[in-house]
């Protein structure tokens, strides 16, 4: 339910109306109870910490949980904090429905080989290193199963379902997970089951700018690929609703890469009715290596039956990435069967090493503390960011370990191979705009993954020497 201050249950606190804020609070955590969200013996925030993520004052928290308390759906343990009860109801899958009566946010959220240790892409200092070693160790001193599931083990796709519930507030069944070597056979799979279910390939969606796997993935089935603008808001999904539209929609709802925009609650909610109006396919995209976020989550999109979550959980600890895909209920027959006539599978040993990291919550934990690395870091680039001269921008995000930086068109390569001879990697920022590259705008990425933190400033003031001096 938690893991570290991240509330994994969407909240949000409605003022000037008739029903109190203490009231609306005991409402939503009610529901969030009695659909399993919120599990029994999860410990909920503090009445502090509550109020601070909600915005109210601490009262207000406090007159909630003390009905909670006389209704009997928690209880208060000395010394420990508040705790759910069990209660006997029966836990059903979220639905798009559900998500969608959510009332609007009034105000933003504060919001190699297997087994060796590879490179981490992500800070040295977050890197579960002890862990990795002792479940390899475990995983590889036990004798294999037998041949590997063609969806992934039992236990790692049960280990999966929980690991989603605990960070991100959703209810999966482990009979709808499936284990993948990447995000492009998760992808892959995903659009070969549409075409096959419907009759053929259509045209997908994409969020932009994005990796290249999505667009990869669909054009080896043979899928038409259209580009899906983001704003400070996320994606535009209103471009999706038109008589000749696309039949699938993928968008990084929580965090863009590499602009790090999160989809808004009310886009959420967009996109999830235009799925249910015109029978459309919705992928989202996530990464561990962005870091579990903190404060209040937006409503999750996974729920409706034809919506489905593609993520990845060990680019950080095996050479392609352990991923895995949350299957919409309308796909996972011919998932299964394009997974069993699939040659590509994780092993069983790194199968069962990556269950012990879900189970143990290394993983989790490791997720938190690479989002708290991130935050500061992007918080540093913000303060140098004005430094930079004109015309070039900073462009800092509010998740991902990336920063964007705008700048004339014909700087980007000399800028490139400069930062590049000074230790620094940067990418161009066209390399991400997988429809038309060439409209893209022009600027480079920099990840900040890469840099101990006093290297961050640094950094940025090497772009504004070369910037200055680009000769």
């Amino acid at each position: 339910m938690r893991t570290g201050d991240r509330l994994t249950v969407h909240l949000s606190l409605q003022r000037g109306t008739a029903e109190q804020l203490p009231h609306q609070l005991v409402a939503q955590l009610v529901r969030a109870i009695r659909q399993g969200v919120l599990p029994p013996g999860g410990r909920l925030p503090s009445t502090r910490d509550m109020a601070r993520m909600l915005g109210v004052s601490r009262g207000v928290v406090l007159a909630a949980y003390e009905l909670l308390l006389a209704q009997g759906y928690v209880e208060g343990r000395p010394g420990s904090g508040t705790y759910v009860r069990r209660i006997n109801v029966e836990v059903g899958r979220k639905t798009a429905a559900g998500v969608a009566a959510i009332p609007p946010i009034s105000t933003p959220a504060t919001s190699a080989r297997a087994g060796s240790v590879p490179a981490p892409a992500l800070p040295a200092d977050a890197f579960p290193l002890a862990a990795w070693r002792a479940a390899w160790r475990e995983a590889s001193y036990r004798p294999p199963a037998g041949e590997a599931a063609h969806l992934g083990s039992p236990a790692l796709r049960e280990a999966i379902a929980g690991h989603l519930h605990r960070t991100r507030g959703i209810l999966v069944d482990p009979a709808d997970v499936a284990v993948t070597v990447g995000l492009r056979q998760a992808c892959w799979l995903l659009f070969e089951a549409i075409a096959v279910r419907d009759g053929g390939p259509a045209t997908v969606a994409v969020e932009q700018p994005a990796p290249a796997y999505p667009a990869v993935a669909a054009r080896q089935v043979g899928w038409r690929i259209e580009a899906l603008p983001v704003d400070d808001h996320g994606a535009l999904v209103g471009r999706l609703a038109r008589p000749t539209g696309p039949r699938c929609a993928l968008v990084f709802a929580e965090g863009n890469h590499p602009l790090g925009t999160v989809l808004s609650a009310a886009r959420r909610r967009e996109l999830l009715s235009w799925s249910d109006r015109t029978g459309g396919y919705v992928v989202d995209v996530c990464s561990e290596r962005d870091g579990i976020g903190t404060g209040l989550p937006l409503p999750a999109l996974y729920g409706g039956d034809r919506v489905a979550v593609v993520g990845v959980l060990g680019d950080a600890l095996v050479p392609h990435g352990l991923s895995y895909l949350v299957m919409p209920r309308v796909l996972g027959p011919v998932i299964a069967g394009l997974a069993g006539h699939d040659d590509a599978h994780v092993d069983s040993t790194t199968q069962a090493a990556f269950t012990r990291l879900l189970r143990d919550g290394t993983l989790a934990r490791r997720g938190a503390r690479v989002a708290r690395v991130y935050a500061r870091r992007r918080e540093e680039l913000r303060a140098v960011g004005c430094a930079l001269p004109r015309p070039a921008r900073l462009l800092v995000g509010s998740r991902g370990p990336f920063a964007t930086i705008r700048l004339p068109r014909q700087v980007v390569q000399p800028v490139t191979t400069q930062l590049a001879a000074l230790g620094v990697r940067a990418a161009p920022l066209a390399g991400l705009y997988q429809v038309d590259p060439e409209a893209a705008p022009a600027g480079l990425v920099l990840d900040v993954g890469q840099l101990a933190d006093k290297k961050v400033c640094r950094a940025v003031r090497t772009f504004e020497s070369v910037l200055t001096y680009p000769g």
